[in-house]
């Protein structure tokens, strides 16, 4: 080891010397209590002084804690607000894009069924035409080839002819039951959105037959319901009177629908269709 690593033996021997003269003071001279008080007095004060730091300190860390907590919940909602409203924004941003997709569409599928439709039934129209012109010529052929004619051999050819074209009516009706459907359901829900119920009525009676020869239950009864729900509710006797059709389909509809009930599938149709006609004529005022 060296030298340098401990202090020099003078420096051991002051020191030395220095605690015994401390030591025999203290023995000559023992502590006053007054001072003793005083100094401990000194000491409670600075560790009540010690103990007033700490608690100020402590109330300024609660408080910058409660102004962050509150900062922090302020943003928050801020964020929360800001979010919701945005999500309102957005949802009714979609919801316009939606109605006007849908709008679109509809009318899209408007044009195309009436497209559809009226070149179907001018094909049948050019058709039926046809078969009633080969209809007239027979009969002229007839006439002129069987000289006199009687009165009733006239009626009677008459009456052969027209039961022929209902028949040839009738015919085209059933075999494009389900667009003819279409057609007159799109018709009644025109008339009820401008609240002309009489002629919608009509025309929800032509669809639902329509619907029930073409087999189609789910148009059917989405038929019978808009008669239950919108036509029948606003028709008043006089309606009856004035349009006697209402009167006609309403009894084909009735006809069809209890020759097509079975097992019993359009007999809860049927007493709701009774009974709201029945209703309606005697409603003295649409409701």
């Amino acid at each position: 080891m060296t030298a340098g690593m401990f202090p020099p033996k003078s420096s051991w021997t002051t020191h030395w010397q220095r605690t015994m003269l401390q030591s025999q003071a203290t023995a000559e001279n023992p502590m006053d209590p007054n001072q003793t008080h005083a100094e401990f007095e000194a000491l409670k004060a600075q560790v009540q002084a010690m103990h007033d730091n700490e608690r100020r300190l402590m109330d300024t860390v609660k408080v910058a804690a409660g102004l962050m907590l509150g900062l922090a919940a302020i943003l928050v909602l801020f964020a929360w607000f800001t979010s919701h409203k945005n999500y309102e924004h957005d949802k009714l941003a979609i919801q316009k894009a939606l109605e006007t997709a849908n709008e679109q569409r509809y009318a899209a599928f408007n044009r195309e069924l009436d497209t559809t439709l009226n070149a179907r039934l001018t094909a049948r129209e050019q058709a039926l035409d046809r078969k009633l012109n080969e209809l007239a010529q027979s009969l002229r052929t007839q006439v002129a080839t069987s000289g006199g004619v009687s009165s009733n051999s006239l009626a009677q050819q008459n009456e052969d002819f027209n039961r022929k074209i209902l028949l040839m009516v009738e015919l085209v009706e059933n075999r494009s039951a389900h667009p003819f459907g279409l057609l007159y359901f799109d018709y009644a829900t025109r008339y009820v959105a401008s609240k002309n119920y009489p002629v919608a009525t009509e025309y929800f009676l032509a669809a639902s037959l329509a619907f029930l020869r073409a087999r189609d239950e789910s148009f059917l009864n989405t038929s019978l319901a808009r008669l239950s729900q919108l036509c029948f509710p606003n028709l008043k006797a006089d309606d009856f009177a004035v349009k006697p059709v209402l009167e006609e389909r309403c009894a084909q509809l009735v006809e069809a629908l209890d020759k097509a009930n079975v097992n019993g599938k359009h007999t809860v149709a049927l007493m709701d269709l009774r009974r709201g006609i029945l209703e309606a004529k005697r409603r003295a005022k649409a409701k």
